[in-house]
């Protein structure tokens, strides 16, 4: 069908589907059809005449960028099944992978998962403090680079900082790896210093979907590849969650001022959410003083919905009570678990949650990221799999020799360390050198020692038949505690043609999990996770102070403001994930829960500070974000 068919000419969606401006910013509240203009403008450009491949949708997940181009396929443009919409981070990712990136950055694009940082915690030297502040000194070099701090007028490292970066590249271009903050600044400055580089003149269009949630270095990349190009971006301040990852929402609220001629549009009217819900989104929201004033407009045909707020005395009655309330929506009311969507902080409440709806027997899936490595024996299986498809990968090599050792062995690997940046050897040749006694170095016999065990294990592994085969010898039944692993190799070896595939496979889902388009589960995860998604049925648990809010534990007021408001939109995203569909008999329901105790334990490693404990019970409240809500929000009941 044509782009614009069905379409009202006097329509924002018509609007920007049509700007020919070189610069355009869509303002575009939660549910108010942001995707269905982007699609629009993107058929568009097609039918004019464009090339597909000269069209560029970032997303800010790959399943977004799946739909996308699914949902171009429906409408039927000629050339819309050659769209490619990526993320930025793979877009970053395919980029300095290649041989001529390489070449200039010197850098190789093998990024650390969150366990194999141990051992490069403790190869750092002590003098950069203890293992705790070495961490802290890492997110700050991270966050430097994606703030782009390094390019401010004034801006000087301490000498302390600057011996401790020499020292952290030293080891990760040693180890021929990258952090996964490095990823971004590394891409941009390859495209800032290089001009002429290809990828710049690669796209006349670029459409950038949640802009809001971009770092300053993420944007900057965004100027350089639409150096030639027209750009759109897309995105909403009041759903901006990002801070942990450095996020600049000032930068889509202060696009007009640095991009010059841009063209404006804003999408209000929500489509998805209960006039009740919208309602009380607006009144929450409002609360915030950093943002541009506006409301989302309700549908009175949505219907009201139905809104409820419960407290109950402790995490396992919270949990048992919403498991029977899922138990009831699905064998009474008719839901499909796939439309229950439940949304929790911490794993210290959604994990138990988890079990209560398995102890029911309601299929159930969790999103926290790499979750399936939560287990040491798990984290142990990943790195030989990385190990056995490239023997040269020094990180895992690195991970699995220290394995066992409260210190991962730091100082016997320094002494092969500094062996191998004289010779030039491998950490592998090297070690084969220390086995068959041709080098000697003082005091690692239980590096030889691991050496051997590994390269055993390798030699077993190299045995297999078929794919098959190799992870009944990977994942043998002794190996305990890798569950979640297991499920995901599951998943993935039926289309997985070799080891090699399936650790690709593998590392897309650990480090980027997302949710199929097809859910046949109750969903459960993270509020930052549900951001996108919509569902006929939404809980939002542990809604108690120190968790939503979390407590800001540093900064200065101004500081600790501006983390209070982002948890606020934190709500804000939750809250208007609820679809109302009152002819499907789903009129949209939305129910908050929270504890009344916890125990001290689950306090402590939900980082919430216990005002008063006892007897390893800690007393909580419900979330202050509960009161302002407005007056179309229930009262509180107990559970």
């Amino acid at each position: 069908m044509a782009w614009d068919d069905g379409l009202d000419p006097m329509s924002v969606t018509y609007a920007i589907a049509v700007d020919d401006s070189r610069f355009v910013r869509v303002v575009a509240g939660p549910g108010t059809g942001k995707s269905f203009a982007l699609n629009r403008r993107v058929a568009r450009l097609l039918e004019d005449g464009l090339a597909p491949e000269r069209i560029l949708p970032v997303t800010f997940t790959r399943v977004a960028a799946e739909d996308l181009q699914r949902e171009l396929i429906n409408i039927g443009v000629p050339g819309c099944g050659n769209i490619r919409g990526s993320t930025l981070h793979s877009l970053g990712m395919q980029i300095l992978s290649r041989q001529h990136v390489l070449a200039v950055t010197g850098r190789v694009s093998r990024v650390l998962n969150r366990f194999e940082l141990e051992p490069l915690l403790y190869d750092l030297p002590l003098s950069f403090g203890d293992k705790r502040t070495r961490e802290k000194r890492i997110r700050a070099y991270e966050a430097a680079w994606a703030r782009l701090q390094h390019e401010e007028p004034g801006f000087a490292l301490t000498p302390q900082d600057q011996a401790f970066e020499h020292c952290l590249i030293s080891w990760l271009r040693f180890h021929r790896a990258m952090l996964i903050g490095e990823i971004i600044p590394e891409f941009y400055r390859y495209l800032r210093n290089n001009p002429t580089a290809p990828e710049i003149a690669s796209y006349d269009h670029l459409l950038v979907d949640e802009y809001q949630d971009l770092n300053k270095a993420e944007q900057r990349v965004i100027d350089l590849l639409g150096s030639h190009a027209a750009v759109c971006i897309v995105g909403d301040d009041d759903q901006s969650l990002y801070s942990f990852k450095y996020a600049h929402p000032a930068g889509i609220r202060t696009f007009h001022q640095t991009h010059a001629g841009v063209s404006d549009h804003q999408l209000l009217q929500c489509h998805r959410c209960p006039t009740r819900v919208v309602s009380m989104a607006n009144s929450l929201i409002a609360h915030n003083h950093d943002r541009d004033p506006r409301g989302l407009t309700a549908i009175a045909e949505k219907g009201e919905g139905k809104v409820g707020i419960l407290q109950f005395p402790d995490v396992p009655h919270e949990s048992r009570r919403i498991a029977a309330i899922v138990d009831d929506l699905i064998n009474k009311l008719g839901y499909h678990p796939g439309e229950i969507l439940i949304l929790a902080q911490r794993r210290t409440i959604g994990t138990p949650i988890h079990e209560a709806l398995r102890a029911r027997g309601i299929p159930s899936k969790s999103y926290y990221q790499e979750s399936e490595l939560d287990s040491s024996t798990a984290q142990e299986r990943l790195a030989m799999l990385k190990l056995f498809v490239d023997r040269a990968d020094r990180v895992a090599l690195r991970w699995l020799l220290g394995l066992g050792s409260n210190d991962f062995r730091a100082g016997a690997y320094a002494r092969l360390r500094a062996h191998c940046e004289k010779s030039g050897d491998a950490p592998w040749d090297a070690l084969g050198q220390l086995a068959d006694g041709t080098i000697k170095l003082p005091h690692c016999q239980q590096l030889v020692a691991r050496f051997h065990a590994i390269n055993n294990e390798l030699g077993y592994l190299r045995e297999h038949s078929d794919i098959s085969d190799f992870v009944q010898r990977w994942l043998r039944a002794e190996f305990t505690g890798t569950d979640e692993l297991q499920l995901l190799v599951a998943r993935l070896i039926a289309e997985a043609e070799s080891p090699s595939d399936l650790l690709s496979r593998m590392m897309e889902e650990i480090s980027q999990p997302e949710l199929p388009p097809d859910v046949t589960e109750v969903r459960i995860m993270s509020l930052h996770k549900s951001k996108g998604l919509s569902s006929p049925a939404v809980v939002i648990a542990g809604c108690v102070d120190g968790l939503l809010p979390a407590e800001p534990d540093s900064g200065s007021p101004v500081e600790q403001e501006a983390m209070i408001e982002e948890q606020r939109r934190l709500f804000y995203v939750g809250i208007t994930r609820v679809e109302a569909g009152p002819a499907s008999n789903r009129p949209g329901a939305l129910l908050m829960t929270g504890s009344r105790t916890m125990t001290l334990a689950d306090a402590m490693s939900s980082n919430i500070k216990p005002a008063r404990q006892r007897y390893g019970v800690v007393d909580v409240h419900l979330s202050r974000f509960i009161p302002e809500l407005g007056p179309t929000a229930p009262a509180p009941k107990a559970g």
